[in-house]
């Protein structure tokens, strides 16, 4: 079996698909961290002018009002929050200007608290015009998440855990930036690509039918190792995604372990921390149980229609079903957390976001493990079965 399993990893790392997809996924690392990763502009920023702006014209505003009965309900609203608004401002301002980076990391956890808490319900106030942009229909939402998410980062920093620079706080390091990949399209990236390393690891087999049919496996043991093959390989796809990190990480530092990860609880909605080390784990532990699930799933597809577009096929609609039935709030409606399919944004279900535009707490890491376990477990049964059955083998 050892020997069987050198020869199918020889065989697949030799295959010039699976070599065109390790060059490919090179190729974008490095475009990603020489081209899109400079231009990022987060709306989320140290920005020390549009603080000082914003500071200088409530001033101005609080100088010159002049406080009687009967004014304005708008005007009292105004003269009775722009103080302590002010006085976090002037924090930041201060502690920027002393670089004292811990000050005003305590000021701006404080600033983003308060802004939230006047700010959502309000009909006067609004948040950073970044969530305002391309007609978004939840930008209110959406500022919501991003102070919440940056007031519980922020209050973190001030324990002292973390090196902090403004690129720290920009979240612009290289752990930082696998952070928001794995929160956006990494995940999909990673699984697609586990899909393309599978899609033919059986089927190949055709091309050469006599040798391989002396060989004293079974069909089971057999798919078990093109299984494994196929596993490591997808694995080995993160090494070709790492140099880019590199390359950022010598740009804007590498960051570290313990920097804070915001965790978003629905049910309180508000925020905890992890640290970036387990955020890391856990988004690794949730892609390798779904490259089990994909390989399970192709395999047991491979045995039945013996197809390479059918394997493709299926893992895509698996992949990108969610798009089908995903709109905002629709785990009020529906359990969602049941279907795999839901399951694919990983960075976001480990960080809760998932939670928040489902409007839902059962979205998690152990639920998706449940889950994505159980699929996995019931494909390998269907394969053992088939396997042994003669209608099904595979060549």
């Amino acid at each position: 079996m050892r020997a069987y399993f050198k020869m199918e990893f020889f065989q697949f790392m030799s295959n010039k698909k699976n070599i065109a997809i390790y060059v490919i996924l090179l190729f974008l690392s490095c475009y990603y961290a020489l081209k899109i990763a400079p231009e990022y502009d987060p709306i989320e920023k140290v920005d020390v002018l549009e603080i000082e702006a914003r500071y200088l014209t409530r001033e101005e505003f609080l100088d010159n009002v002049v406080i009687r009965e009967g004014m304005h309900y708008l005007t009292a609203f105004a003269v009775s929050i722009f103080p302590e608004w002010n006085e976090y401002d002037k924090a930041r301002l201060d502690a920027i200007e002393k670089n004292n980076l811990e000050e005003y990391a305590e000021a701006t956890s404080k600033w983003y608290t308060y802004s939230d808490k006047f700010t959502f319900e309000s009909e006067v106030l609004y948040y950073n015009p970044g969530y305002y942009t391309y007609g978004n229909s939840y930008a209110v939402m959406d500022g919501h998440y991003a102070y919440l998410s940056s007031a519980s980062r922020y209050e973190d920093y001030t324990e002292g855990k973390s090196d902090l620079s403004v690129n720290v706080f920009e979240e612009r390091t290289a752990l930082q930036t696998l952070q928001r990949l794995l929160h956006s399209y990494l995940p999909l990236i990673l699984l697609v690509s586990c899909i393309l390393f599978t899609v033919d690891i059986v089927l190949k087999d055709r091309q050469n039918p006599t040798l391989l049919q002396g060989l004293p496996l079974s069909d089971w043991r057999k798919l078990i190792v093109k299984g494994g093959v196929s596993l490591l390989g997808s694995i080995l796809a993160i090494i070709p995604l790492l140099v880019g990190l590199l390359i950022i990480g010598s740009q804007y530092g590498f960051g570290h372990f313990n920097l804070p990860v915001p965790n978003y609880s629905f049910s309180e909605d508000l925020f905890s921390t992890i640290t970036m080390g387990e955020y890391l784990i856990q988004n690794l532990l949730f892609i390798v149980v779904w490259f089990f699930f994909i390989i399970s799933l192709l395999l047991l597809v491979s045995v039945m229609l013996k197809n390479e577009f059918a394997n493709l096929l299926v893992g895509c609609v698996f992949l990108f079903a969610e798009f089908i039935y995903f709109s905002r709030g629709i785990g009020i409606e529906w359990n969602a957390q049941w279907y795999p399919t839901s399951y694919v944004q990983v960075g976001q279900i480990i960080s809760g976001y998932r939670n928040y535009l489902y409007v839902s707490d059962a979205l998690s890491l152990r639920s998706g493990l449940v889950v994505m376990g159980l699929c996995t477990c019931v494909f390998l049964f269907l394969i053992f079965l088939m396997s042994n059955h003669r209608k099904f083998k595979l060549l």
